[in-house]
């Protein structure tokens, strides 16, 4: 059984992963650290924007903030993500009892395609 408290801390993370730019974001860290003008620059988003997001997941306890001279370079925490270690597995993140996969686009899950109604 999870009890309350441990469960509002993972709906807390899973919160924060679960917007658009976010998942972009969680896609390019599981590659490896990036300073906010790289995952602005990868993800298109403004810097106001990005930082903005990455502190969001910071807050959740998803990613740890380093000062690298005059740039913020993020990485998840390593208690939370593992490096993936077969093909197309880029990472886990390990968020309470669930796990989120990031696999390369590739190998990710396909989705359905809409089906054709003839009145395009």
């Amino acid at each position: 059984m999870m009890e309350f408290s441990h469960a509002r801390k993972v709906a807390g993370m899973l919160a924060a992963l679960a917007e658009p730019t976010r998942l972009q974001i969680a896609f390019h860290l599981a590659a490896g650290p990036h300073h906010v003008s790289q995952l602005a620059e990868l993800v298109g988003a403004p810097m106001v924007n990005m930082s903005h997001h990455l502190g969001v997941m910071r807050q959740a306890g998803l990613l740890d903030d380093e000062k690298n001279g005059r740039k913020v370079v993020y990485r998840f925490r390593p208690e939370v993500f593992t490096p993936g270690n077969e093909n197309g597995v880029l990472g886990t993140l390990a968020i309470g009892p669930f796990r989120v996969v990031i696999r390369t686009p590739a190998d990710a899950a396909p989705t359905k395609a809409k089906r054709k109604t003839g009145r395009e």
